[in-house]
């Protein structure tokens, strides 16, 4: 009836009169009930006839939650629904504010050509995450613990009806991932070069030695053991130091990847995107030859485009708790409503040429990042949504907008290198230098975390403000449960006998009396110090043993 939540179950009947009584009686372990009847309606599943529960049980639910049976079991549908009004108009108003920018980062006109000015926000973060990607030989320093070396991570998605433009992605992915697709086909070739060899050696004949090469792109259909290797292997001397690159993926089917994750070939691979997001440490140790035991941090960026539905089956209320949700950038596209993209009347192979170019340098950039100022400018902006969250007493605005000052720095960071090129020199192979930054790129950063934080509450919101209110009613229920268990045996005097027990814990027979004394002697809660007769029957007298009751 309530969809398999027990705890809520176990709540609303616990918050019936007639169901204390029998906890009273006879001290019934109402979560063991709940559970045994789950088991029973899960093998009668289908069998009921009528949609509804009876109204006296329909009543009670709502006196319990203050919402109707229809309330509760309606599907949520807070991040398949359509874009609201509200988020159409921000859409548009955030194109235009990209578009304000363009002149200072002309990289963007490049980015969002051909687009319509309220797809410009998803051109932006796509092409911010495979900039990153490309530096991703270069650090910074954040407000959380800074003495630690932060890298340039993402993890966006884009998230469109079906037809609403989305294929902009693949058209920056070819021209933004160019440098790496190039160095790629070197390891490639020689992997497909030594498996060759493998096929073709006889038995008997020694065995070629598997190169170790660099590959970083990987499908959405990769193995675990590939992918790890292959993250393991891509490491770089950068000033004397080893330094990991990041992996990337890129899928234009959000559905595909979570299809396919739930089983085969990327099994267990949630737990990577999950620590992606800070190179978190992970590991493996399994028994098979192709895997080896050892210990990794996660480098790894991955941009998927997908619908409403899918992001539904990748983020929902049953696994929101993970932190997922926080770590994703999750851009909307609008509808097009019936309007036609603009016929272009010329080619413009200049742009591709120009974002092309821009990725080659940016591939070979490295070392710290000159940023202090916008990391004091975002834990300024954190603590203002802060103080408004407290205000409004919202939790769910306290989850969502922790990480978002992250998200602010990673994807403004390479267009501000861009507009900053002037103090950067060359280094050998590399590229590096200090800049200062100034108000125009905080605007960028600024519009970038409004973003981020403004998505996450369109997709997430909701989310949210359910977990923290189960966790909430969870955490009462307990207190309600223990709470008056506590008050019992506070009530209690510090010598007592079994009629004192009868009263204070409101029990109704000698049988339950007894049980309950038995249970605190058991729990180390009270001692029998003495006995006595009266009308000719020995009693026994008890004393507190000083033990708070938990």
């Amino acid at each position: 009836m309530l969809d398999g939540d027990k705890q809520l179950v176990q709540h609303i009947v616990e918050s019936q009169p007639w169901v204390q009584e029998i906890i009273d009686e006879r001290d019934e372990n109402v979560g063991q009930t709940v559970e045994s009847a789950a088991d029973c309606v899960a093998k009668k599943e289908g069998e009921r006839t009528s949609p509804y529960p009876s109204k006296a049980m329909q009543e009670a639910i709502k006196e319990a939650t203050g919402k109707t049976y229809q309330e509760i079991t309606k599907a949520p549908t807070a991040a398949v629904s359509l874009l609201s009004s509200d988020l159409n108009g921000q859409l548009e108003m955030w194109g235009e504010q990209i578009e304000a920018l363009m002149p200072e980062f002309p990289i963007l006109r490049d980015i969002c050509k051909g687009l319509k000015r309220n797809q410009y926000p998803a051109a932006l973060f796509v092409a911010g995450a495979f900039e990153m990607t490309l530096m991703t030989r270069c650090t910074y320093r954040f407000y959380h613990r800074p003495e630690e070396f932060r890298r340039l991570n993402s993890s966006v998605l884009i998230i469109g009806d079906p037809a609403s433009g989305k294929s902009f992605a693949t058209r920056l992915f070819k021209l933004l991932a160019a440098p790496i697709v190039a160095a790629d086909k070197v390891g490639k070739d020689a992997i497909n070069a030594y498996r060759e060899q493998m096929r073709t050696k006889g038995a008997n004949k020694e065995k070629p030695k598997k190169p170790k090469v660099v590959v970083r792109l990987h499908p959405a259909r990769t193995s675990n053991a590939q992918f790890i290797q292959d993250m393991v292997n891509a490491v770089e001397i950068v000033d004397g130091e080893e330094m990991h690159l990041h992996m990337l993926t890129f899928d234009t089917e959000l559905d595909n990847t979570v299809t396919v994750q739930k089983g085969g070939s990327w099994i267990d691979k949630q737990s990577l995107e999950l620590k992606a997001f800070h190179n978190e440490e992970d590991g493996q140790a399994y028994s098979n030859m192709d895997s080896i035991l050892q210990d990794f941090n996660v480098y790894w960026n991955y941009v998927y485009t997908g619908t409403p539905i899918a992001l539904r089956k990748k983020v929902n209320e049953q696994n929101f708790g993970s932190g997922l949700a926080t770590r994703l950038t999750c851009i909307p596209l609008p509808s097009t409503r019936f309007k036609m993209l603009e016929r272009e009347s010329y080619v413009d192979y200049e742009s591709d040429a120009r974002l092309k170019e821009w990725a080659f340098k940016l591939d070979r950039m490295k070392g710290e990042l000159s940023v202090q100022k916008l990391v004091d400018e975002l834990y300024d902006w954190t603590a203002r949504r802060m103080a408004d969250a407290e205000e409004n007493e919202s939790d769910a605005d306290e989850m969502l907008l922790k990480r978002c000052a992250y998200h602010g720095l990673n994807f403004s960071a390479p267009f501000i290198v861009m507009r900053h090129w002037a103090d950067i020199h060359q280094d050998g192979n590399y590229w590096c230098g200090t800049f200062e930054t100034d108000e125009v790129d905080w605007k960028l950063a600024e519009l970038i975390t409004n973003i981020q934080f403004a998505c996450q509450r369109h997709y997430f919101g909701a989310m949210a403000e359910k977990y923290f209110d189960d966790k909430d009613r969870d955490a009462s229920v307990n207190v309600q449960r223990r709470q008056k268990t506590i008050e019992a045996f506070n009530r209690l005097p510090e010598e007592f006998t079994s009629e004192d027990v009868k009263r204070c814990f409101q029990l109704n027979s000698e049988s339950a009396v007894k049980m309950r004394i038995n249970r605190l002697i058991k729990d180390n809660l009270i001692q029998k110090i003495d006995e006595y007769v009266s009308n000719g029957t020995t009693k026994s007298k008890y004393g507190k043993t000083g033990v708070v009751m938990l």
